[in-house]
This record gives structure tokens, sequence and C-alpha cells, in this order.
């Protein structure tokens, strides 16, 4: 057997030795982080940490019923990127979406329709390129009925500074809170308001101000009524979205006094005509079901809801039988509109000579023929006429009576108070 010296050995050992070192230096460089020297996935080896692999969730899950068209359809990616989303309804026919920049979440950019079937598949790939998949069917809700909400105020029109947005269901309410979240105002420049309920199908905005105060002329208005898919209660759903946008006009207030018998119209605080009239002749008188019908012309804040060239008016209308003393069946000329039970500016030339002298009408404001004209020409819908001096009152649902409500009041009528 061969014997190896001592010098030999001595050189094996110091080879080992300072193959250990290099190998202690290079897990220095490191800094002990045992992703340098891993791999994409874990090799068994406890060299590194496995990728994840991607999920894929779909909103509203596999099986779900009943699910609101106007929610939309979400898909989202976790642990990796959507590679492909496909849904579709009953016919196979594409719905459109919108992916995220981080291409983590697909939304659904198109309503769904009413009782309808549709299909989600979607997948996912992670960092390592592996992929995962997911789908979901589901169906959409069958109304019992429908409501369409009528916007009163038409889109790109002008109007006065007291001019309420107004919307009108076509069946009553029973969730006004889901309505109302549906109605979305916007006004530029930007003003704080709110909604009211005057009945179970008919809800007015109007602006907060102080009292006397009303639209700041110029102020842009949009009204979004994105009813469609909104469960309102009962099985009543939204059939259609709606929009419209207005502008508010010059400011324009006339003010009658019952005491003066003179209306003096003002725009933008500068008197620009004073008309003498001749309004209710005050009292009241029975009608034919034995309510109590006034004579008196109003006071309050009336807003101009139309103009009419030519107003058919006969008292039986509200109820005055043919043969009562005070009925009357005429048509007169140059009608602007105050309530909805029938209060006017209009011509009225069989008793010009008591206009801003004595009160002869059965509510109206009596003009002449040229100041009738005057007004019907130069007042908007939304323009104020307010009267003070009598003992009738404008109440919130005679006509648009919205300005005679306190605004604490006001605030009341929304069913998200």
């Amino acid at each position: 057997m061969p014997r190896h010296s001592w010098r030999g050995r001595a050189r094996i050992v110091t080879a080992l030795m300072a193959t250990g070192l290099a190998a202690t230096m290079l897990a220095g460089c490191n800094s002990g982080d045992d992703k340098a020297s891993a791999g994409k996935g874990d090799d068994g080896l406890g060299g590194g940490k496995p990728v994840p692999a991607a999920t894929v969730a779909i909103t509203p899950t596999t099986g779900s019923g009943k699910v609101s068209p106007g929610d939309p359809v979400v898909v989202k990616a976790t642990g990796g990127t959507l590679s492909a989303v496909s849904l579709t309804n009953a016919a196979g026919k594409q719905v459109s979406g919108t992916l995220s920049k981080d291409k983590k979440t697909w939304t659904s950019s198109e309503k769904l329709g009413y009782d309808k079937k549709y299909s989600v598949a979607a997948s996912a790939t992670n960092p390592d390129g592996k992929k995962a998949a997911a789908k979901s069917s589901f169906s959409t809700v069958k109304p019992g009925n429908f409501t369409l909400p009528y916007l009163q105020n038409g889109n790109g029109k002008t109007y006065g500074v007291g001019e309420p947005i107004m919307v009108h269901f076509d069946e009553k309410i029973p969730d006004k809170a889901a309505a109302e979240k549906a109605l979305k105002v916007t006004t530029s420049p930007a003003i704080e308001g709110s909604w009211s309920w005057i009945n179970d199908q008919d809800v007015h905005w109007r602006p907060k101000t102080e009292a006397g105060k009303y639209w700041p002329a110029g102020t842009k208005v949009t009204l979004h009524a994105d009813v469609y898919g909104v469960n309102m209660g009962k099985g009543l759903w939204g059939q259609e979205d709606r929009k419209t946008s207005f502008t508010i006009g010059d400011q324009i207030i006339a003010k009658a006094s019952n005491s003066s018998l003179h209306m003096k119209v003002y725009k933008n605080g500068s008197m620009i005509r004073d008309m003498p009239f001749s309004g209710g002749k005050g009292g009241y008188i029975q009608d034919k079901y034995g309510n109590n019908v006034s004579l008196w012309t109003p006071s309050g804040t009336m807003v101009v809801m139309d103009t009419e060239r030519k107003v058919h008016m006969t008292s039986s209308s509200w109820g005055i039988a043919k043969d009562n003393p005070q009925a009357y069946d005429l048509w007169v000329d140059y009608g602007t509109r105050l309530t909805g039970d029938g209060i006017y500016l209009h011509a009225a030339p069989w008793n010009e000579g008591l206009h801003g002298v004595q009160n002869d009408s059965h509510g109206c404001f009596n003009l002449s023929n040229a100041d009738a004209e005057w007004a019907y020409s130069h007042l908007r819908p939304g323009d104020i006429v307010i009267m003070s001096g009598t003992p009738d009152k404008v109440t919130l649902t005679r006509g648009y009576g919205d300005w005679n409500v306190d605004w604490d009041q006001w605030v009341k009528g929304s069913a998200l108070n």
C-alpha cells in the first residue's frame, strides 16, 4: 500500500479550505436571498417559493336568479391577469364590457335585459403562464310591472328662476327612496338642493336658498333619471332611463298688491312694467258638491306654468252649476297660467275701467289687452308672480307652489331623510 507524504496531504487540505472559503464568499454576495438561486417554481430542494395559481371570481355567481339588469357583471382575477372574458345572452350575442388598466377587473358596460338568461366564461393567467378558468350562468328579474319617469322640464329650454325640477312617474311608487336615489341633479355652478315628494307619483327638486330668493340666473341644470333596473318596490321596476338639460334665464319677478291693485314686474332687480289689475272679488261660493270655492286671488308665490294665446274659461270646470249667478263661459286672450286650478293673468277688456281701482274677477288677474299681451310675450314658464294682501293662500299642490314651503319642511318631503 503506497504511503502518502504529509506534504501531499497538506496540499489537499489547503485546497479544500480554499473551496469552502469561496462558497462562503458566494453566499455572502447573495445576502442570504434564496430567490437569487431559485427558479420560478419550487424545485423540491428548498431553493424557492411556488408561484400562486390565478383565480377568477364572477359576479353574479352561477345559478343566481332575479338579478337586476341595471347591476354590472364583474369579473376579477387574483394572482394573475384576465386573458379572456365572454358575456353572452341566450342567443349568443356578446355583451360589451371594459377591462381595467391592470387587467385584473372586467366590468360590463351594456345594460342587460329584463327576464333574460346570460352566461359568462373567463380565464386568467398567472406569472408562470399557467391559466385558470371560471364560468357563471344567471338570469335577470321578471318585473311584475314597469314605471316610466316623465321629465316635466323640456330639454334645451330656458326657464325662469322659480322653475322646479319635476318628475312624474306613471305609477304610484312604493319605495320612494329607491326612486329618489336614481334621480341625479347636476348644476353649474354647483348648488345645494333637495327632492321633495308632492304625492305618490310626483317629486320636485329645488335649490336651497334664502327666503325670497330662487335659482341664480344663468344656472345650467341637468337631470339624469337612471331608473332602468331599479326596484321600486312591490314588483315595480324602472322601465327606461331619461335625461334632460335646461338653463335658468334672467330673474323676472312680478309683485302684485291687493291694496294697490298694481303688479310691478322686475327684471334682474329693475322695474320694467307696472300693470294695474282687477283681482278676485273675494268671498266664497259653494260648488254643486257643497264645497266652498274661493273668489279671492290667492296670496303667496306662484310660478308661471305656461302661456296660451286663447283660453276657454268656464265655471263648470270647478263645479259651479250653470244656473249659479257666478257662472261664466267665455274665451279670453293672452293667458298666462299661474295655478293648476285656473288662476291666470289674462285680457279682460269688459272691466278695464276697474283695473287698478276695484276687484271684480273670480280670482284671476284681469288686465288690459296691452298688458295681457305684454305678459304673454315676456313672461316664460318659471318666472315668479307674488301676490299679497288676501286671505286665500297658495299651497304646495296649487300649481308649482314649492316656494311657499320653508326649507326645513321641504327637506322632510325627501324619502332619504
